[in-house]
């Protein structure tokens, strides 16, 4: 059963439920897009109009109508009704969304579409009146370097990661092509990784952002995929670095084709670091150009995860030191590996890791270590998986909902005399730990730019 958040809220509905019918487009006060050439680069983001429309009943709700909270409540509650709302419910509707940190956009839309017994099909407009090219290069202001983690199974549209229901905040280019993913001759592209558009774009963000590296976040049969990351690489001209995150969830899985159906064994190290490096270790560095890797202290750098599939923990550091020598014996350096705290259940790991994290620090914990003179952080500063974990339910006040940049700013305060601070993550949407481009973060009643949090990265790693 969904939960009841804004119960009180919820008692004015019954007064109601008038329903009416019309062909209003609520989309239809949007202006259009700028053609291509005039898709414009380093300005500030603007809001469309407000929504003032006829108060008209519609199919398919659009959840992104309305900035102001006042507006918003209307727009929903007369999608949904065909009825204007009354000056109480709009009045409490709008102190939620102003105060209470779970209440959501969508809280609201499907609160009302429950009372009206309506099951509503959802639809999520740009607020904004374009899109803009980020490109202005960072005057890095710090000696600290900062990365996030890149994750690129989003295959849009409808695919893996890219259910708009599933996402509470939405990058361009889920549900159609869009002009920030061009490529080469073409002129508009999907949010999906076979798309060179997908990774130039995040490199051109993330570059802009003052990022120094993104850890890209491979599975293993996703490795097919990294030739586009190349190529856009190449396109940007470089300015920014990739390290490699080792997620080791698709291991053991009888869905995935060999060798991932069959979890390696870590009690027989020899056996377990050949196939993992195989697999992956050199295959992902091989496929990324030297030029272009992440160093510290001239090492490249590798996040080792642990997903709960590779067992027994006990016995990791001896993989992790084999892992390190073939590596060393094809590229003649070793690399920097830091490995997920789970690892360390074995006494040896902390002489072979050259440093440790804990992924998810909304716990007691905090990741910050300094392992073997690389003071190094870790933090996980955004939250909401409700729709990937509860579909269609509402948020209520024991959910972990993260959705301001409070705990980004606290992080990089924290860490300013750090070496490395890494976020998890850049882009992630069915978590919503994304701190990259979306067009609708909407927190404490407002929308936040598309380049939010990432603004909030820039003033703290680059000159005005």
């Amino acid at each position: 059963m969904r939960s009841r958040v804004l119960v009180r809220s919820f008692a004015l509905f019954s007064l109601l439920c008038g329903c009416g019918r019309g062909s209003y487009d609520p989309t239809e006060h949007l202006r259009p897009s700028p053609p291509p050439e005039a898709l414009p680069e380093n300005v500030d983001f603007e809001l469309r109009a407000e929504f003032e429309g006829p108060c008209t009943a519609r199919a398919t709700i659009d959840v992104n109508l309305g900035h102001t909270p006042e507006a918003f409540v209307r727009a929903a509650h007369c999608q949904i009704h065909g009825a204007e709302p009354s000056a109480e419910l709009v009045a409490t509707l709008s102190e939620d969304l102003r105060t209470r940190e779970w209440v959501r956009r969508i809280d609201v839309v499907r609160g009302l579409c429950d009372a009206a017994g309506k099951n509503c099909p959802l639809l999520y407009s740009d607020p904004w009146k374009h899109q803009v090219l980020l490109t202005t290069p960072c005057v890095r202001k710090t000696q600290r370097d900062v990365g996030a983690v890149l994750m690129f199974f989003s295959e849009c549209p409808g695919g893996v990661n890219c259910d708009l229901d599933w996402a509470n905040t939405h990058a361009s280019g889920m549900d159609s092509p869009h002009r920030l993913y061009a490529f080469g001759a073409a002129t508009e592209g999907y949010y999906h990784p076979d798309n060179a558009g997908f990774w130039k774009r995040e490199l051109y963000d993330a570059r802009w952002a003052g990022l120094q590296f993104l850890l890209v976040n491979t599975y293993g049969p996703d490795l097919g995929r990294l030739g586009r990351l190349s190529e856009a690489l190449t396109d940007i001209g470089g300015g920014i670095r990739i390290a490699f995150l080792d997620d080791t969830w698709s291991w053991g899985r009888a869905q995935q084709p060999p060798p991932w159906n069959v979890a390696p064994n870590l009690a027989d190290a020899e056996a377990a670091a050949q196939v993992i490096y195989q697999a992956k270790w050199k295959p992902f560095f091989e496929a990324i150009a030297r030029e272009h890797w992440y160093l510290v202290e001239e090492r490249p750098f590798i996040y080792f995860y642990n997903a709960g599939t590779l067992k027994p923990l006990s016995v990791a550091a001896g993989v992790v030191a084999r892992l390190k020598e073939l590596f060393a014996a094809d590229f003649g350096v070793e690399p920097f590996v830091a490995v997920d705290r789970a690892f360390f259940l074995d006494p040896g790991m902390p002489a072979v890791a050259d440093s440790q994290f804990i992924w998810d620090t909304f716990g007691d914990e905090d990741s910050h270590f300094n392992l073997k003179g690389v003071t190094h952080d870790h933090f996980m500063v955004k939250w909401d998986s409700i729709g990937r974990d509860r579909p269609g339910d509402l948020a209520n006040a024991s959910d972990r909902l993260v959705k301001g940049p409070k705990l980004l700013q606290e992080a990089l305060e924290s860490s300013a005399a750090s070496d490395l601070a890494v976020f998890a993550t850049w882009n992630d949407l069915g978590e919503g730990t994304g701190i990259h481009r979306n067009y609708d973060y909407y927190h404490q009643g407002q929308w936040l730019t598309p380049h939010a949090f990432m603004s909030t990265l820039r003033a703290a790693q680059c000159e005005p």
